[in-house]
């Protein structure tokens, strides 16, 4: 159970890390050459510290590979939701009570509609380098944990 507990708590630090910076980066609506440098780099480096910040905190240290991982789900897990919220700003009609039932479905389709619906955001860049640095800190992690000097035990059912 407790591992269960952490693991949603990390796809909501996941998704939080990212998708707040980028909703905030849209609704602000910098000129574009900033904005588009925001979105892919800044909002991947603020998830970045989150990983770095937790991964050396004492209470997750019995689940380093799975922070990552579990962080890069919420991401992809949530992106239809915070992208349609993004977009309310801008006209956007996801959220309106006649097209929920069509925003379900497509959020249903999560990897893929995270994908096409980050495309259209400008959020594409972002979402591949955040995906690509958990990623790699969650093969660190899982080789750190498993080094025979790390104080740090794997993973364990």
């Amino acid at each position: 159970m407790e591992r269960a507990k952490h693991y949603g708590l990390y796809i909501l630090v996941g998704a939080a890390a990212f998708w707040i910076p980028d909703i905030l980066i849209q609704w602000l609506r910098p000129p574009h050459r900033i904005w588009i440098l925001m979105l892919t780099f800044l909002v991947p480096a603020i998830v970045g510290m989150v990983w770095l910040f937790l991964s050396q905190h004492p209470s997750h240290s019995r689940f380093r590979a799975g922070l990552p991982l579990f962080m890069l789900l919420g991401i992809w897990l949530l992106g239809p939701m915070a992208i349609a919220i993004e977009a309310l700003p801008t006209g956007g009609k996801f959220l309106d009570s006649g097209h929920l039932g069509e925003f379900m479905m497509l959020w249903a389709m999560f990897p893929v509609s995270t994908f096409i619906m980050s495309t259209y955001s400008g959020s594409l860049g972002g979402v591949g380098l955040a995906t690509l640095m958990l990623i790699v800190a969650a093969a660190y992690s899982a080789v750190r944990s498993k080094a025979p000097n790390s104080n740090v035990k794997a993973d364990a059912p």
